[in-house]
């Protein structure tokens, strides 16, 4: 099952890849970016071994942290800095889309995944899966302006923006791992790779 996920969401990955960085397509796989997203979720889901009350709780934490800290970001520039949303990622809630709420729920689990057959002490797994929230985040910055799917003023990234991202980071992984959550996933951390590939590949094509 997880070979035939992997392989599956791969594909997907490619396509968007190749549909990005061929002009006459780009406008078309750009529009789908909200469907990409959605799906490798499911993916990753459908990849989960263990499920429980406490992992769907923290999805739905994770998700409200996620459209909360956005909405502040958003409204207020405090946390993040003065940006706005386009309207390439589907429907948004208060200016903020929805999909960036799962978004923060997935690179949490995906993050820690990469790290779960390692059995580091607590605090050690805590912040090196933050930082690797923060790793992607910093790929994506680039081409999410890029693509339009969000815009800062001036077109300047602040680092308080990382700086930002790798405490709240930090409040869900302590969660995370708090709650015993993670596990030895292939499909996580292959939608970890796949992501990493699909950015920084776009980084330089874009």
């Amino acid at each position: 099952m997880s070979r035939k996920l992997i392989i599956f969401i791969g594909i997907f990955y490619l396509v968007g890849l190749v549909g990005m960085s061929i002009g006459p397509y780009k406008s078309f796989f750009v529009g789908l970016s909200f469907f990409h997203l959605l799906l490798s979720f499911g993916v990753l889901l459908l990849g989960r071994k263990k499920y429980g009350s406490h992992f769907w709780l923290f999805l739905g934490l994770a998700f409200i942290t996620g459209m909360a800290v956005e909405w502040i970001g958003v409204h207020t520039g405090f946390l993040f800095g003065d940006y706005h949303y386009g309207s390439v990622l589907g429907p948004k809630l208060a200016g903020v889309p929805l999909i960036i709420g799962i978004n923060w729920a997935m690179l949490s689990v995906v993050s820690a995944a990469l790290l779960s057959s390692l059995k580091l002490a607590f605090w050690l797994e805590v912040i090196l899966a933050a930082i690797l929230m923060v790793f992607l985040d910093f790929l994506m910055e680039p081409v999410a302006v890029k693509l339009g799917f969000w815009y800062w003023k001036g077109g300047v990234i602040p680092n308080f923006n990382y700086v930002c991202w790798f405490l709240i980071a930090v409040l869900l992984q302590f969660v995370y791992r708090k709650w015993r959550l993670n596990e030895t996933n292939n499909v996580a951390v292959a939608l970890f790779i796949y992501m990493t590939i699909f950015f920084t590949f776009l980084n330089f094509r874009l």
